[in-house]
């Protein structure tokens, strides 16, 4: 089966930590006062506002995650679009998945919130959607060290996923 008739299915995942800087911190505990939500909800309301922005097209004409994904696989990379996910319970807010965390007193549950990228909003320069598995683990590693840079978070993690079966009952 082709990348493009996979486009629902296949996608790629930037799993964002907690904020890095103490003015942030601050801001979002800010932010989750004022709007009475708890610090995960302020945080993902925050990573989707400024997800929001770098999807807004820039002087060139195209949005920041084109111009990123553009520069990390060497190639013309149009983003369509995106959509937040959450990862509940699987990663600690040190970035170490749970399931790797063996004393039970450093389980500090974390909800993380997470930029989705599927396959089919991610067009090459004829407008179809990219295989998603170009997106190999050098190129993750990229937009790893870049999101966290940009975003100034304490961790990233950057998956894909491709050929997504669902399970039937």
């Amino acid at each position: 089966m082709s990348y493009q008739n996979q486009s629902n299915k296949d996608h790629l995942d930037i799993i964002i930590g907690p904020p890095g800087q103490e003015e942030l911190i601050d801001s979002v505990h800010c932010y989750a006062e004022k709007h009475n939500m708890n610090i995960d909800e302020a945080w993902s309301e925050c990573i989707r506002n400024t997800a929001d922005n770098l999807m807004k097209p820039n002087e060139n004409g195209f949005n920041s995650f084109t111009n990123l994904f553009t520069d990390v696989l060497g190639e013309e990379v149009y983003v369509e679009d995106y959509f937040l996910s959450h990862y509940f319970g699987a990663f600690s807010t040190n970035g170490m998945l749970m399931a790797r965390i063996k004393n039970p007193e450093e389980r500090h549950k974390y909800t993380a919130p997470a930029l989705n990228f599927q396959s089919k909003n991610l067009l090459d320069g004829e407008r179809n959607p990219i295989d998603i598995r170009r997106f190999d683990s050098t190129k993750r590693q990229q937009i790893q060290y870049l999101i966290t840079y940009l975003l100034d978070v304490s961790w990233i993690h950057v998956t894909i996923s491709y050929g997504f079966v669902t399970m039937k009952n």
